[in-house]
């Protein structure tokens, strides 16, 4: 009856957060940001976050870094990434990836089975690449648009698309057939403390950076989940895009985001209205070294 009443509760929390994905785009804020229509919702949601994580998680990722032994730090992570590379083949699979999939297959076989259940990165080690994939990247590839940016409680930062992606992600997550519950929900906390303790840095650097942590947020998210990987079949809002897409079968990684690129890529942008320098002759000036020069007094004008 328990199992049966979390099963019905997640399932509704599914729906419901479906519901809100599907509904964002009825009733934006008057005068918004057209990417970031809620704007003021999500900055409310965002300071929770970060409240919760300022109190909460990241205390614990630190104590986590700190006090675990590495080796079954690194096990961990193995582990959990393990089992979103089999999630990975099967979106890479519905993306039409042949060697993504075929690739991204291997490692997980190889890892589950000589890794010991994907504890060791055997693959990894043998030159076998990662190509993470999931289902809201899937939905963009069959030509779904994103959507308005949308901050999730506890989640973070997502689109309409991506919202509705999770959902699927989540519920076909094979953690989430564990069993008994106690160990299922445990394991989920560690992979959230591991995730977390893995960007200890990046915070610090982001909190001395950015003048706007939301606004850098939200344009880093939008530009990481910008799909210019996606072979065929782009969403209408990156019709325009002109990087490549992987068409010929490569794996190109996302540009990290970085606060100083906008400027950087305006002044080169802005490079054909600066004024030319004419060419001339070279002026050579030699110091003079003699203290007992005058100063050459200036011609007297005649009229």
């Amino acid at each position: 009856m328990i199992l049966q009443s979390l099963s019905l509760g997640r399932s509704r929390c599914y729906a419901a957060l479906l519901a809100c994905a599907l509904l964002a785009g009825c009733a934006a804020e008057p005068g918004a940001n057209a990417l970031d229509p809620f704007e003021t919702t999500n900055r409310r949601i965002d300071a929770f976050n970060q409240k919760v994580d300022a109190n909460l998680v990241r205390p614990v990722a630190v104590g986590y870094q700190n006090h675990m032994p590495q080796p079954v730090q690194t096990g961990v992570s193995n582990f959990f990434g393990n089992l979103s590379d089999i999630w990975s083949t099967v979106n890479n699979a519905l993306q039409a990836k042949p060697k993504e999939t075929v690739e991204t297959g291997v490692r997980a076989a190889i890892n589950t089975v000589v890794g010991i259940l994907g504890v060791f990165d055997v693959a990894t080690s043998v030159g076998i690449e990662r190509h993470s994939a999931d289902f809201g990247q899937t939905l963009g590839v069959w030509g779904f648009p994103s959507g308005p940016y949308i901050v999730l409680p506890l989640l973070g930062p997502s689109t309409a698309r991506d919202t509705v992606g999770w959902t699927f992600d989540n519920y076909y997550n094979l953690w989430n057939g564990v069993d008994p519950i106690g160990a299922r929900y445990t394991g989920t906390a560690v992979k959230v403390i591991s995730t977390r303790a893995k960007y200890l840095g990046m915070d610090t650097s982001l909190n001395e950076v950015a003048l706007d942590k939301y606004s850098f947020m939200r344009d880093a998210y939008l530009q990481r989940r910008s799909p210019t990987t996606w072979r065929r079949n782009r969403p209408a809002d990156m019709q325009d895009s002109t990087e490549d897409d992987g068409a010929d079968g490569g794996y190109e990684p996302d540009p990290p985001a970085t606060s100083v690129s906008a400027p950087l890529n305006a002044v080169q942008d802005s490079s054909e209205a600066l004024p030319l320098v004419q060419p001339g002759p070279p002026v050579i000036y030699q110091p003079d070294n003699n203290p007992n020069t005058q100063p050459t007094p200036a011609p007297e004008n005649s009229e």
